[in-house]
């Protein structure tokens, strides 16, 4: 049986997240593989949990662990009493969101350690955790993004404030650069705001991005495979706007309580055409693999914008990826494990 590391957990905001969504990986994968469930802290202690896989949302950390650690060239190895052993395993699903372990770290150091691993590589996972990278390379591909400015921490006022003028005045979106989900992000429609969503954005990222405000519906496109071997996508789904305005799945104690998808997205057969090959364009041209969702916008006349791409997209029973399967007839479990069957052909 194909020995899995599910690796969950990590150093961004988004560690509890990513728990939610190792837990519903493993049970979707159920007895399909040999999962070698492997968390890391949020100080960034590598462990291997052998308990229930029922409890990654709930103190995983506090039993059943022993240290491990990647090791060039030995891959992942046991650090428990005795010597250090090696844990064999065929593949690594690393099911971690944001910084430290969608960013590309995690997937250099697999490399280093020689473990084949799923999802998108080195380059392609940087690239698409940062807003400013991302959108230069979907503009270079055909695919028009939000005008963007970039800001660092320490900026003058002149520069926070032409930065504003340059993406077309209030309203703008004020998003930390190499962020996911929408931990961080804010919608400033005056200067005040404006300055506080700078200040919280700062408080996470040395680089912050600051984007013209898009005005029409969110959708979003789930995508499996490659631009060598071909891809495929899921049911492209839509955000229905909340009273506030302002869509944060992962904000909540009650995850769904602020959130309203609907999938099937409602758009025309020229709509959605458009926004397949635009979802395609994009996730090639950042060089994405294995899995990967990409969000668009469509405005009122019709014209498909670029939002951003999640590398590897929250794999949660609420998340949108494996609902975007799920109405398109494939199982998160199937889509998975056609993933993993397809690195190991060319391991």
């Amino acid at each position: 049986m194909t020995r899995v590391a599910l690796i969950f957990g990590g150093v961004s905001t988004e560690h509890d997240i990513s728990c939610r969504s190792a837990d519903n990986v493993a049970s979707a994968l159920g007895d399909r593989c040999d999962l070698v469930l492997i968390g890391i802290t949020r100080e960034g202690r590598w462990l291997r949990y052998s308990g229930d896989p029922s409890e990654l949302t709930a103190g995983w950390e506090s039993h059943d662990c022993v240290p491990v650690a990647l090791v060039p060239g030995a891959g992942l190895v046991e650090l428990g009493e005795g010597a250090p052993r090696r844990l064999p395993v065929d593949v690594a699903l690393p099911v971690l969101h944001g910084q430290g372990g969608e960013d590309g770290t995690v997937q250099g150091a697999l490399e280093v350690a020689g473990v084949p691993y799923v999802g998108c590589g080195v380059m392609a996972s940087a690239v698409c955790m940062d807003k400013d990278a991302a959108h230069r390379l979907a503009a270079s591909a055909g695919v028009r993004s939000p005008r963007c400015e970039v800001l660092w921490r320490g900026c003058s006022d002149e520069e926070r404030a032409a930065a504003a003028r340059s993406c077309g005045g209030f309203p703008v979106f004020v998003k930390p650069a190499r962020g996911g989900s929408s931990i961080g992000v804010s919608r400033a429609a005056d200067e005040a705001a404006y300055a506080a969503a700078l200040d919280a954005a700062f408080e996470l990222d040395e680089k912050v991005a600051v984007e013209e405000a898009i005005v029409g519906v969110e959708v979003g496109c789930a995508i499996v495979g490659d631009a060598v071997r071909g891809t495929w996508m899921g049911e492209p789904d839509e955000i229905v706007v909340p009273d506030d305005g302002f869509f944060r799945i992962h904000l909540e104690k009650d995850p769904g309580a602020n959130t309203e998808l609907r999938c099937p997205a409602e758009l025309s057969a020229d709509e959605l055409a458009r926004v397949r090959d635009a979802g395609t364009a994009v996730y090639e041209a950042l060089g994405c693999e294995g899995l990967a969702r990409v969000d668009l916008f469509v405005t009122p006349g019709g014209e498909v914008v670029f939002n951003e791409v999640n590398s590897m997209p929250g794999l949660t029973r609420y998340s949108r990826f494996p609902q975007m399967m799920r109405v398109a007839g494939h199982e998160l479990g199937d889509v998975l494990m056609g993933i993993v069957e397809d690195r190991l052909a060319r391991a």
